[in-house]
């Protein structure tokens, strides 16, 4: 059989869910391509008025590629919902292949998915692709697979979810070998090769000690989350497995990881450092977060970064994984106020959250400054809630980063519901697929505290002043929403200036020329359009 797999990405084109597929079902004798369409989702914007589209040269290459394929799939992210749906449209107006969906929007709105593919994948793949594929081979009828969705003759047949993988060492690691991989190629703008030259100049950069950016390899060495917030697709996932006798997070063994990174530097000999994709490295229990970092220090001994909750991060776990080259932790935080907590979900209390970066601060010499997740703009939270996660940062040892974004409701998750049973989500296209994963927050007095937290030497007695409560019921009393946006680009600015002159005095000629790049970059595997 052979399989055409063409996933819309990010830049980055990391897309775990085709590669793990293609290694699964090559190991089983089966023929994949995978087509990679990496673009940005920048231009999007509240409200839903910017749609990416694919030129029509564009889509007739795609067609051709997938012309001699017995079967098509398409993985993809809410985000990318618009892109997927072009590309399916146009496979079936040309050709009379069955096209199956999968990843995380299909499994989450499988229904819908089935307005435009023929078969939809819910939950994990592998095993069920596998069956599909077989079935096709000899035959038979498939429409009993389980894990799959079927519209015949106007019904849909949804048969139950699979079972879980219990084991994922039986997996082999993603697929990464660029064979028989293609991409869309801004420069020639078509579909070409990914070779190894292309696939370096896509590996993202990361900052590092010395300042200067390293080329990076993502990976993941878990599948799931131990915590369950509410706006996470995780969460989701986890509910529909909840009668699934093997839990939803799952690992793969140390030595199976540490394989794959040996054989992918020894592959890759470019690359510099490794970062773990993992939503919560740290939840592995000690002993074997020991048994990877003396791993890890022998065989790979690359910088590498990851994931912390507040409440996985402790210091046993992390000073071993220091003096394995940790070099970096990103942790969510998400809020301070109790009310919306416990609308997340999120468990820790503050003082946890002040103890957890405490500890990353009372190793800075050796990590880099941490950044810390903040969700604003949340429909039920009032002013009083985002000026108590104020106060929590203004707590917190600098220096630190914060990864700010606006809520985003993602199908199907707990806060998705809500919003739907309460009006505020009145159409899913508009208001959840054409929206980014990160948006400026809205312009007022309670977002502008959290973003003078991100300036690392912002008077800390002026700070104080702004986050008493006088002060607080007075501006917030105010619309200056223009004012505050004005403050937010001459603050951008600042921070702009700031890196290119310690990038010109470094001589980092690597951080300026990927500047330079981004400034001239157009996004031009799409032709954006208003509606």
């Amino acid at each position: 059989m052979k399989l055409t797999l063409i996933t819309p990405t990010p830049p980055d084109i990391s897309a775990f869910g085709v590669r793990s597929l293609s290694a699964y079902l090559r190991g089983k004798g089966h023929a994949v391509d995978i087509i990679f369409l990496p673009g940005s989702i920048g231009l999007l914007k509240e409200g839903g008025g910017y749609v990416y589209s694919y030129e029509p040269a564009l889509l007739d290459q795609i067609v051709e590629f997938c012309r001699n394929s017995q079967l098509i799939g398409l993985s993809f992210m809410t985000n990318y919902f618009d892109r997927a749906t072009q590309v399916t449209q146009r496979l079936r107006k040309t050709l009379r292949t069955p096209i199956i969906w999968g990843g995380i929007h299909p499994s989450c709105k499988p229904e819908e998915a089935l307005d435009f593919a023929d078969i939809v994948c819910v939950g994990e793949g592998e095993e069920a692709l596998l069956e599909l594929m077989q079935h096709m081979q000899t035959g038979t009828d498939f429409h009993g697979i389980a894990g799959l969705y079927f519209k015949k003759d106007a019904n849909i047949i949804r048969n139950p979810l699979r079972p879980l993988i219990s084991n994922l060492d039986v997996l082999p690691p993603f697929d990464f070998s660029n064979n028989a991989h293609y991409i869309y190629d801004k420069d020639t703008e078509g579909i070409v090769p990914l070779d190894t030259k292309f696939f370096k100049d896509v590996l993202p950069f990361l900052p590092y000690h010395d300042g200067r950016l390293k080329r990076a390899y993502r990976t993941m060495t878990d599948r799931g989350c131990p915590h369950r917030c509410a706006y996470c697709n995780v969460s989701n996932l986890k509910a529909m497995y909840k009668d699934n006798k093997t839990p939803y997070l799952r690992q793969r063994s140390v030595p199976v990881v540490i394989q794959e990174l040996v054989d992918i530097r020894r592959r890759y000999p470019f690359i510099e450092v490794v970062q773990f994709f993992d939503d919560t490295f740290f939840a592995r229990p000690l002993r074997e977060i020991e048994e990877f970092a003396g791993l890890y220090r022998q065989q790979v001994g690359m910088p590498f970064y990851c994931q912390a909750s507040p409440t996985t991060l402790t210091e046993e776990k992390l000073l071993p994984l220091i003096e394995a080259g940790l070099t970096y932790v990103e942790m969510g935080i998400q809020s301070a106020s109790s009310r919306i907590k416990a609308l997340y979900r999120r468990t820790e209390s503050n003082e946890k959250v002040i103890e957890a970066a405490k500890l990353l601060h009372r190793y800075r010499s050796k990590l880099l400054p941490p950044d810390y997740h903040i969700i604003l703009d949340n429909p039920w939270e009032e002013v009083s809630d985002t000026v108590e996660t104020a106060r929590l940062l203004h707590r917190l040892p600098k220096p630190y980063g914060l990864c700010i974004s606006s809520l985003v409701f993602y199908p199907q998750t707990e806060l998705y519901v809500k919003a739907i049973a309460e009006g505020i989500i009145k159409d899913d296209v508009t208001q959840v697929y054409r929206r980014p994963f990160y948006m400026p927050p809205k312009s007022n007095y309670q977002n502008f505290l959290i973003y003078l937290s991100t300036f690392q030497h912002f008077p800390r007695s002026i700070m104080t002043i702004l986050l008493s409560q006088g002060t607080v019921v007075f501006f917030s009393a105010l619309r200056l929403n223009a004012f505050y946006d004005v403050l937010y680009k001459v603050g951008e600015l600042t921070r702009l200036v700031s890196k290119g002159l310690a990038a010109l005095k470094n001589h980092d000629w690597r951080r300026i020329k990927l500047f330079a790049a981004k400034l001239t970059a157009k996004d031009r595997i799409v032709s954006g359009r208003k509606r």
